[in-house]
């Protein structure tokens, strides 16, 4: 964690933006605004001491205070500092405990407009007694924290969003096709099934109902090209059974003996030559007529 001057820190925090002859203030501004006010109205140890000097400065020189009534003063205010940094270092410690967690910080500008910032708290720093949380490279006030979020809430939240977010970029239910979506819808059904009754409460009913219909669209689809595949095997084996069939024939049949096909072509022959010769001896032939 990067360690930063505080002066230097305060200060890129509340520079501001002019615009319009207005000065526009961000939320982590708002938060700090009334840093220096509360900060001045605390009375720390040189206060005091200021305080002590100028008591003893302007006293009735006749009646001067006495040195016992100086000492229970100061044991007092001892007392009170004490306790204030008791106060702070519990503060402390109990601030330190939300590094890491995600917190929503309300800030009131100074027209009493009230806006919220959530983010993740870096670290926590202290300055005049107070507590500020680092989110985002802004400081805010601890005490403008209203809300801490669980990793839990905060996981669910990201799996409904996550989820919508698929939704809305598939394209209308009879649009879809197992090569493009297939994968998609597949992830979105698994990834439903795998999350529990808490998660499952912060998906939108309407993104839910989408799924199924996009689920049951894809198995429509995937049973009619299972039919299809099927479809084009069997006849894929119809045909080598026929090819088989046909070649073991051939390969059984005796020696001498003709096929159906080979007897045709042989007629075929025959009837060409018997032509021939009719032509040769000026026969004429029953086609010639």
């Amino acid at each position: 964690m990067p360690v930063y001057g505080r002066m230097e820190v305060f200060m890129s925090s509340v520079s501001a933006t002019v615009k319009n002859g207005e000065i526009i203030t961000s939320a982590s501004q708002d938060s700090l605004s009334t840093k220096s006010s509360e900060g001045n109205s605390a009375m720390d140890k040189d206060a005091f001491l200021q305080l002590l000097v100028a008591q003893m400065k302007y006293q009735d020189p006749l009646e001067p205070t006495s040195n016992t009534e100086y000492i229970s003063q100061y044991a007092q205010f001892s007392q009170v500092e004490a306790l204030n940094n008791m106060s702070t270092t519990m503060e402390l410690s109990r601030y330190s405990s939300y590094v890491g967690k995600e917190v929503v910080i309300e800030s009131t500008d100074s027209s009493g407009k009230t806006s919220q910032t959530r983010g993740f708290v870096d670290y926590v720093t202290f300055e005049e007694g107070k507590a500020y949380f680092s989110i985002e490279g802004n400081l805010y006030k601890a005490e403008d924290m209203v809300t801490v979020i669980s990793n839990e809430y905060s996981n669910a939240e990201d799996i409904a969003k996550q989820f919508a977010d698929t939704i809305k970029d598939l394209p209308d239910v009879d649009q879809i096709n197992v090569n493009d979506h297939a994968n998609t819808i597949t992830n979105l059904y698994n990834l439903y099934n795998s999350i529990g009754d808490y998660e499952k409460g912060f998906i939108d009913e309407d993104d839910i109902k989408a799924m199924e219909k996009y689920v049951a669209k894809l198995n429509e689809l995937l049973v009619k090209l299972a039919n299809e595949a099927a479809k084009e095997q069997e006849e894929k084996e119809t045909a080598a059974a026929a090819a088989q069939t046909q070649q073991t024939v051939e390969e059984t049949a005796p020696a001498g003996t003709e096929t159906a096909q080979d007897n045709a072509a042989d007629t075929q022959s025959d009837d060409t030559s018997i032509a021939e010769n009719a032509a040769s001896q000026g026969v004429v032939t029953p086609e010639e007529d």
